[in-house]
């Protein structure tokens, strides 16, 4: 049997929870599988990470610029159509074979239209509701993304098969230095935009630091997105004492990465929507206690081993921060509830239950 998996997110240069989901999800599905054969799809050739894949995996490059899913893909199974096709990047293609599997991560633009570009606006619901409707089966990776499925795009709950995300544990592992070179700091990870509610992260930590008892800085990682020009007014809007301490790095590597969450006070993710969450258990792993937002999918990832806040309230998001710095029992304590909860999340675990799913969606 043949199965074709879009692996065109896996091979972006910039990566983010969705790419870095392809990569681990086909990973893991390679290590499992040694029968069927898979063809990964992808514009421009695939990173090292998927190098070294099992001789029943081959590669179909296929250069394009944009739409390279909705154009390229659906081009090429005009006349090859594999058994099975694994979109696991929301978007199906509009020509696509007979049975389809595909991964919807959230339903975020439905709630938060205002946060997107006009484009976003446009594509993004309607890709998403073409995938709903045409798949053979549906993957989310949380309750919260399902409950939304089901009521966005009236999708029958039976079709929705709930996959928690994994958690690399080669790489995040916990490393503490002595010293690093940003001092203390306060961690985000995540693309600088408007609905990952940077802004509210912003005000939160200016009156974190007019308490006067805390000099921690505040490292916000992440491309830029929609809404940076409002992001970066609000840091130069901040008194300069203040605005001095707030670093963006942009885009840093995944090895960079693991080095900022094991030497971080503290990882905060204030986002008004996620669908998984992957960072807070990325920085649990590296044992860097988590506070998150109280909505959407975070309570059910995070479960008790996070501070919780409402993040339409800078003032509580503020107060759950200091908290957690000056009180070393309860940092602690959430670092070891933080090492516990993700014993819950694998690849591996991951890998099986999707493969499960592509499997028996030819039924």
């Amino acid at each position: 049997m043949i199965i074709g998996i879009d692996a065109s997110r896996a091979a972006k240069k910039f990566k983010t929870g969705t790419e870095y989901y392809s990569i681990e999800i086909i990973k893991a599905i390679s290590n499992i599988d040694r029968e069927n054969q898979y063809i990964l799809y992808s514009p421009v050739p695939l990173p090292k990470e998927l190098e070294n894949l099992p001789s029943n995996f081959s590669v179909k490059i296929m250069p394009f610029t944009k739409l390279w899913t909705q154009i390229r893909l659906s081009m090429y199974f005009l006349r090859h159509k594999p058994d099975i096709f694994f979109e696991p990047a929301h978007t199906l293609p509009i020509i696509y074979p007979k049975k389809t599997v595909v991964t919807l991560h959230d339903a975020a633009f439905n709630y938060y239209p205002e946060l997107f570009t006009n484009f976003e606006k446009f594509y993004h619901p309607w890709s998403m509701k073409f995938s709903a409707k045409r798949a053979t089966r549906i993957i989310a990776p949380s309750e919260d993304t399902k409950k939304d499925i089901i009521k966005f795009y009236n999708v029958a709950p039976d079709k929705i098969t709930v996959i928690y995300h994994g958690l690399n544990r080669e790489i995040f592992i916990p490393d503490k230095r002595s010293s690093y070179k940003h001092g203390k700091y306060i961690l985000f990870i995540g693309r600088l935009e408007e609905k990952k509610n940077v802004l509210g992260l912003i005000k939160a930590y200016e009156i974190l630091r007019q308490r006067g008892d805390i000099t921690h800085k505040l490292v916000l990682v992440g491309r830029d997105g929609f809404g940076i020009e409002r992001i970066k007014e609000a840091i130069n809007a901040l008194p300069v004492k203040i605005a001095k301490d707030v670093i963006i790095t942009g885009y840093i590597s995944q090895d960079e990465k693991v080095k900022l969450l094991q030497n971080a006070d503290l990882f905060v993710l204030p986002s008004f929507f996620e669908g998984f969450g992957l960072p807070i258990l990325e920085a649990m792993a590296c044992g860097c206690p988590v506070a998150c937002s109280n909505i959407t999918s975070l309570p059910e990832i995070a479960a008790d081993a996070a501070m919780m806040f409402d993040p339409y309230k800078s003032k509580e998001i503020s107060e759950a921060m200091t908290k957690i710095i000056l009180n070393p029992k309860l940092k602690n304590e959430l670092i070891t509830k933080g090492f516990q909860r993700t014993n819950t999340f694998s690849w591996e675990k991951a890998g099986e239950k999707t493969l499960e799913v592509i499997l028996n969606s030819l039924q």
